[in-house]
């Protein structure tokens, strides 16, 4: 509070010296030493020094919010957590963005068996117009749970040409994402990504069943996007 009390005292230091100023040239006028034009011009010269001084304060605070703005926007964050309660709703959100390709990569297929989970997460996109191609790589062991039961609901759908065959992988990585194309006329992806084990996937124990529990949305100028399709590419191309 002291700091702050000196800090304004400082600040209004040039409204006492013109208060001070012109009271001298008042008393100075009334004892005869200086006749009231030059009281007038001294007085109109203070104010027009102070108003200079409030006009430069300004554009120098404009300028100090300018680079504030411009430090916020520069910062902004390349990832976010996507907590529980908004999974559902996120991922179909994510989902009706795709202008191109989606790409699954290393998923836990054991999810899609959900009705419900099946056409939020993945009937959706194959539905919708504005997706191209669906394409998995995936781990031999989702092999028989993709046969039996996905592909079956998978052709029921309306697009279902549009989700290839998958790649049958052995993914060392232990990280599990959907990537989608949300650039118009240019290149540019975004993700959804997870991790094998607790916290961020569920182990429902049935059927070897892992459900996400927490999700990355990783956006399109982050640096892990590069890295995330270099893993998908490398990986697809090992078939």
């Amino acid at each position: 509070m002291a700091g702050s009390g000196k800090g304004k005292f400082f600040h209004n230091l040039d409204v006492m010296a013109i208060i001070i100023a012109s009271v001298a040239a008042i008393v100075l006028h009334h004892l005869g030493i200086i006749p009231e034009t030059y009281v007038v011009s001294l007085l109109l010269l203070l104010l027009a020094l102070h108003a200079l001084q409030d006009a430069i304060r300004g554009e120098e605070t404009r300028e100090n919010l300018n680079i504030i703005r411009q430090n916020v926007l520069v910062g902004a964050s390349e990832v976010e957590l996507i907590k529980p309660s908004e999974l559902l709703a996120r991922t179909e959100e994510f989902a009706l963005r795709n202008r191109g390709e989606i790409w699954w990569f290393n998923a836990c297929l054991t999810m899609f068996c959900s009705q419900r989970l099946f056409d939020g997460l993945l009937k959706i996109s194959i539905e919708s117009s504005r997706t191209s191609k669906i394409i998995f790589v995936l781990r031999p062991a989702m092999r028989e749970i993709w046969e039996r039961e996905i592909l079956p609901e998978i052709e029921k759908c309306a697009g279902k040409e549009k989700v290839l065959e998958p790649v049958w992988c052995d993914v060392e990585e232990s990280i599990a994402f959907q990537m989608i194309d949300v650039g118009v006329g240019k290149e540019e992806k975004e993700a959804l990504l997870t991790f094998w084990g607790e916290p961020f996937m569920m182990d429902l124990g049935e059927r070897g069943e892992h459900v996400p529990r927490y999700l990355i949305h990783v956006k399109s100028h982050s640096e892990l996007i590069p890295r995330l399709k270099d893993i998908f590419i490398r990986c697809r191309l090992k078939r």
